[in-house]
């Protein structure tokens, strides 16, 4: 497949950069035959009983920190832990001179960290930096001055507001890890939440650390040859077993983002049945790839020449995604991370 088949043009009205709220009152497109937009909070109607969403409980960490490198200005955007015992990590530096091996960034805050590699991946460069303390002191110190990580293309419109901590964060954010939120959580509020309770409606939690990799366009003129990052993630036996019963019981099993859906297709044996993960996953869903996993996906609208995009195109099929993105632009619908959502059915 060529990377042209992946581009789309996008109005830049159309780019999100503000959270609709409350959160549960963003658009939501329910894909089947035909395309219906209806108010998120009414995605209710849309679920049964015994059926089973699967949410991604990752916490997105404060992972932007600014710094200097001898009186240069440059941002740090932390990507993935790479050593907890020596506090490695790889990051995307920004600075008007090419960061170098060995030179040190000082940060206004008693903190410093030394670039000890460059791993060039897609043409992209991935800084590995050791910081000067332990990892819990650097977790304080993100906590107290970091910022949280928007998306690049909602940095470059507009500065990153103290309300983003809030925003960029799902209500059941647990375990800390991510540089990304798991955007297609970010429409369910509390009240939605109780009501899909009361319903009977299955609640699983499984965990994927997103890094800054999912933001990477494509490169590759064959699309099949790019090559994917690598996350965190982690499904307990418990999880496991509960998608498992509900499915065979006849349930439907509705992934909540792509980032679960990799996650579960990462875990799954030949019959789509979910095994215990604990581990990295590099998975590459694209046209071609068995999707039995799920039944159903909630997920955002997509940048053009994605991973995340082609991953759509592999659940509904290429025709359909651009019918489906043609008619969310002529409703004007919201896009990217605090844009709107839709819940695909698998064809």
């Amino acid at each position: 497949m060529k990377l042209e088949q992946l581009d789309y043009h996008i109005p830049k009205n159309l780019i999100a950069t503000e959270p609709t709220k409350p959160r549960d009152e963003s658009s939501l497109v329910v894909v089947n035959k035909e395309f219906e937009v209806i108010k998120f909070k009414e995605i209710l109607n849309q679920l049964r009983k015994g059926d089973t969403l699967v949410f991604n409980n990752t916490k997105v960490i404060n992972a932007h920190l600014d710094g200097q490198i001898k009186k240069r200005k440059v941002s740090v955007n932390l990507n993935k832990l790479i050593d907890k015992q020596k506090t490695i990590w790889s990051a995307f530096l920004k600075s008007n001179k090419k960061p170098l091996i060995n030179e040190e960034i000082i940060f206004p805050f008693d903190l410093k960290a030394k670039i000890i590699d460059v791993i060039k991946n897609n043409n992209t460069d991935f800084f590995q930096i050791q910081f000067s303390c332990d990892y819990e002191k650097l977790r304080k110190i993100l906590n107290s001055f970091g910022k949280i990580p928007l998306p690049p293309y909602i940095k470059k419109i507009r500065e990153i507001k103290r309300k983003d901590s809030v925003d960029y964060q799902t209500i059941f954010a647990k375990t800390e890890g991510a540089v990304a939120a798991p955007t297609a959580s970010l429409h369910f509020s509390e009240k939605l939440f109780e009501k899909i309770k009361k319903k009977k409606v299955n609640i699983v939690y499984v965990t994927l650390h997103i890094n800054g990799g999912t933001f990477l366009p494509i490169k590759a003129e064959n699309v099949f040859e790019h090559s994917m990052h690598s996350e965190f993630g982690a499904i307990s036996k418990k999880s496991a077993e509960i998608i498992n019963e509900h499915k065979k019981k006849g349930g439907r099993v509705i992934a909540v983002g792509t980032t679960v859906l990799r996650l579960l297709e990462s875990s799954k044996d030949k019959n789509g049945l979910i095994k215990e993960f604990n581990g990295e996953t590099d998975i590459y869903l694209k046209p071609g790839s068995k999707i039995n996993s799920v039944d159903g996906l909630i997920t955002n609208f997509h940048t053009p020449k994605s991973t995340l995009l082609l991953l759509v195109y592999a659940f509904i099929g290429e025709q359909k995604t651009k019918k489906l993105y043609e008619y969310a632009i002529k409703k004007k619908l919201r896009f990217f991370s605090y844009g709107d959502a839709c819940l695909l059915w698998k064809m």
